[in-house]
């Protein structure tokens, strides 16, 4: 299983490669192709809309043929995205191309953590940390490859570079081989990465759906923050900080510098803790350092409670799916990851349209009071869950000793 394991690690880096490289080289295409920011938006949102239909598609498509295929589906997906952007063909093929690239990252990301909530279920939290590791390093290394290739003067290469680890990766999920049943007995086996989380009792059907409606919520306002914050803190550090903008651009990678260390760190926390308790720790870190933001407006300042809520964040989306899955133990793991997923990049493409709605209308200060909102609403979904599960435990032990 080693070899899946890795070969998902791979899979998780190429989808934070891809979905970041548009972005990486947006001016040059634009220049390339004489349309303005406004076209480069909706290029942008197009990606995201591929993303969300890519989600239901490959939970249909994952009862039909096996994992392998529809993984290997998925990475020849974005390699023929990527191949036909590096041509820089005709532009409405480009958005074409951009619409399949996010199809084939939500079909990578939905098979691969679905296996993994399946296949490792005593070590959920420690595998997807890992993930998340690894989509953070890709979305770290594009920029940066980027930046050489614009350097040299063939900024398109950035394409190239992404098509060919994406046709690896097709020949490698054909021939990766693994067994579900050695899986889970391999996993049984092990010693738990987890910490031991309390054993949620078998809920009614109709109580499971209105358990995961609040799992969605909560997944839909951390990708409010996160997609908010990648959007628009160079603006904030700017407009807010009066930071001149050579320092303003480096919000973004401290923010996701403080955001990968703490991925890294989750593999560890995540055995010392349970998921409940780290959940409410790091929401709670996150709002504390987004209010402490706001209301000391120095940039100083800024960038180092900016460290504090990367590292805040930084294991919120995949502990959330786990612990989703450990509650929900009674509905299917593609069910629970796919409504994680989708409703994950349904709010990665929506409330960044509500934040500059809100720049423009009422300024930066009240934009992020509502950023801030929005990670309220998840410490508010996070409290129903709990609630619920410590009143459905308690009518468990009262019938038990009736």
């Amino acid at each position: 299983m080693k070899q899946f394991a890795i070969t998902s690690y791979v899979m998780y880096f190429l989808g934070g490669c891809v979905l970041t490289i548009v972005g990486s080289v947006l001016p040059q295409i634009l220049a390339h192709y004489e349309l303005t920011y406004t076209v480069g938006g909706q290029l942008v949102f197009l990606g995201s809309l591929g993303f969300l239909l890519g989600v239901p598609i490959s939970t249909y498509m994952l009862g039909r043929i096996s994992e392998k295929n529809l993984l290997a589906l998925a990475a020849a997906f974005i390699a023929v995205a990527q191949i036909g952007m590096y041509f820089l063909p005709p532009f409405q093929w480009i958005i074409f191309f951009n619409f399949l690239n996010g199809i084939g990252v939500a079909a990578l990301e939905m098979v691969v953590a679905t296996l993994m909530m399946e296949l490792f279920v005593g070590r959920r939290a420690v595998v997807m940390s890992y993930l998340e590791v690894s989509f953070g390093v890709g979305a770290l290394f594009m920029p940066l490859a980027a930046s050489f290739f614009i350097n040299q003067q063939h900024w398109r290469a950035s394409f190239l570079l992404t098509s060919i680890l994406a046709v690896v990766m097709v020949a490698v999920s054909k021939a990766i081989r693994f067994n579900k049943h050695d899986a889970h007995e391999e996993d049984a086996s092990a010693k738990p990465s987890d910490a031991s989380s309390a054993v949620p009792p078998v809920l009614p059907a109709q109580s499971r759906w209105k358990v995961l409606i609040l799992f969605v919520l909560m997944i839909f306002m951390y990708a409010g923050v996160e997609s908010s914050l990648n959007n628009f803190l160079s603006s904030i550090f700017i407009t807010y900080l009066k930071a001149i903008p050579s320092f303003a651009s480096l919000s973004i990678g401290t923010f996701w510098v403080a955001m990968l260390a703490g991925r890294i760190a989750t593999g560890w926390i995540i055995r010392k803790v349970t998921y409940e308790r780290y959940l409410l720790f790091s929401i709670i870190g996150a709002i504390f350092s987004l209010v402490l933001f706001i209301l000391f407006k120095n940039m100083l300042a800024g960038y180092l409670l900016l460290l504090v809520l990367g590292l805040a964040m930084s294991g919120i989306y995949s502990i959330t799916m786990v612990y989703a899955n450990h509650t929900l133990s009674g509905l299917s793991a593609r069910i629970v990851t796919g409504f994680i997923t989708g409703f994950s990049g349904l709010g990665g493409a929506v409330f960044p349209a509500v934040i500059g709605f809100a720049m423009d209308r009422a300024g930066i200060g009240p934009a992020l009071w509502v950023i801030a909102g929005f990670g309220v609403m998840y410490l508010a979904a996070l409290t129903g869950v709990l609630v619920f599960r410590a009143s459905v435990h308690r009518a468990h032990s009262l019938h038990s000793q009736g």
